[in-house]
């Protein structure tokens, strides 16, 4: 076993999954503030994620677009069908999703509203509600920033960097 898949489970995996680019770069913001603030992190694109290792991931934040009415982006159309049709063990899994999407579509932010329950439904223990962000309006990540720092003050300590 690799160190890095030995230390996966004491470093908080950023997960997106984006069409234009929107996600890909709140996820980054998201990363760039937990490392700030000395929080062990990494920001995978789901298409280059090893999905294999999710089930030993500890705490995962996922951050995923929602492309045209309903449909989740390319780059997380791989995971998307694997969570719905194999329903990993995520038993072991913490996690919090940050959707965006268009009010525009009847559909808004339904690939962040899928990943959600999919996750859930395999098990994983949800610590945030699903929050959502409407992209056409650039409507910003910080919120969502915030509530995840809250989170992890009170309950990220084994999340820290130890130097």
């Amino acid at each position: 076993m690799s160190s890095e898949y030995a230390s996966a489970g004491d470093k908080i995996r950023i997960l997106f999954g984006s069409e234009t680019g929107t996600a890909e770069e709140f996820a980054f913001d998201l990363e760039n503030s937990l490392q700030s603030s000395d929080y062990s992190c990494e920001v995978a694109d789901l298409d280059d994620y090893d999905r294999t290792q999710l089930p030993q991931e500890s705490l995962v934040f996922l951050v995923i677009s929602t492309y045209g009415n309903g449909e989740p982006p390319y780059n997380a159309e791989d995971m998307h069908a694997w969570l719905e049709s194999q329903e990993p063990d995520l038993s072991s899994v913490s996690f919090a999703v940050c959707g965006l999407g268009d009010t525009g579509y009847p559909a808004f932010a339904q690939a962040g509203k899928d990943f959600d329950q999919f996750i859930a439904d395999c098990g994983a223990e949800r610590i945030l509600p699903r929050f959502e962000i409407d992209a056409c309006f650039d409507e910003s990540v910080e919120p969502f920033i915030e509530l995840v720092q809250n989170w992890l003050s009170e309950n990220g300590a084994q999340y820290k960097k130890t130097v």
